[in-house]
């Protein structure tokens, strides 16, 4: 319930990320970036769609992508939260013959942003809502033998876990530049909250 809290309270005192007066806007100078950037926690799910035995152990997938982030620092969720991080890695393929496959593994990151809402016709103008956000920081087709395919799998998922570490890390270097006063504001509730 803390860490419900917490996030509430960050998301009601971030600025409005579609504002558009002459103050930096989240949204439109920090772009994608700045959402990504303060996010350390995640809940991994994976969808296994590969048939013809070119994926037999599709759970590898999630623990490669889990030893991925907790090699970078990242801390990994047993219990979907309130609002969660969630990295999501889907798998989607068959056979092309009786000895080669092809498979398209993609990783996306879901979460949870306060937007605007300007035309809604439920809520007055001006209002807010929590909206999920999905942000691919990995897509490719892997074709090749059934033999290594599992393998060829395992380490496209591990890169992509390598690859939102350093996505992240650079995101959170621009914040920190452009927007130092969020992560000023981002330590101190750590730190009361330790």
């Amino acid at each position: 319930m803390k860490n419900y809290f917490y996030f509430l309270v960050l998301m009601l005192s971030v600025p409005n990320l579609a504002s558009a007066d002459e103050s930096s806007s989240l949204l439109f100078d920090g772009g994608m970036g700045s959402l990504i950037a303060l996010r350390d926690n995640f809940f991994i799910e994976y969808s296994d769609q590969v048939s013809d035995g070119c994926l037999p152990q599709p759970s590898k997938m999630k623990d490669k992508m889990e030893l991925a982030l907790r090699q970078n620092g990242f801390s990994i969720s047993s219990e979907k939260s309130f609002f969660p991080n969630v990295v999501k890695i889907t798998a989607l393929g068959f056979g092309t013959n009786n000895y080669s496959c092809a498979v398209h593994v993609e990783a996306s990151l879901v979460f949870f942003a306060n937007v605007a809402v300007p035309y809604a016709q439920e809520m007055e103008d001006g209002k807010t809502t929590f909206a999920p956000v999905t942000y691919k920081f990995g897509s490719t087709m892997l074709t090749g033998s059934k033999n290594g395919m599992q393998g060829r799998v395992e380490e496209t998922v591990k890169e992509y876990g390598d690859n939102l570490y350093l996505q992240i890390s650079r995101s959170k270097d621009e914040l920190a530049e452009n927007f130092p006063e969020i992560l000023e504001y981002h330590t101190k509730q750590n730190s009361q909250n330790n």
